[in-house]
């Protein structure tokens, strides 16, 4: 990949995020906040679920440690751009999906370096 592409992939990336969260209203969160189950189930999946499946896949197929050690990494820190973008193309809750990207996020400080250890 080239220095140029590298350096263009955050600005399309924002410009993605920008695009989806204009066309989010006040009310779509409000889904959330009245349905917080959705979300608790999302986020729980995104913690907890997609590492454990990550370290079954790295045990199963057991690939170089250089390898096994980025699926793990990737796989703390799911959600994103793509997930948002996907959202959106497949008419989902596009506002559920913004806010566990945030709230991922967020919590990412905090799990990342346990998980990791």
């Amino acid at each position: 990949m080239s220095g140029t592409a590298l350096a263009l992939l955050p600005l399309a990336l924002a410009y993605i995020m920008f695009t989806l969260g204009t066309g989010l209203k006040p009310s779509d969160f409000k889904v959330i906040i009245n349905y917080p189950k959705a979300f608790l189930i999302g986020l729980i999946n995104q913690v907890i679920f997609v590492p454990l499946i990550a370290l079954a896949v790295v045990l199963v197929m057991a690939p170089p440690p250089e390898i096994a050690f980025g699926i793990m990494l990737i796989s703390f820190c799911p959600g994103g751009v793509t997930s948002n973008m996907l959202t959106y193309y497949a008419k989902g809750n596009v506002a559920l999906s913004v806010a566990l990207t945030g709230v991922v996020s967020l919590l990412s400080v905090v799990t990342l370096p346990i998980l990791i250890t």
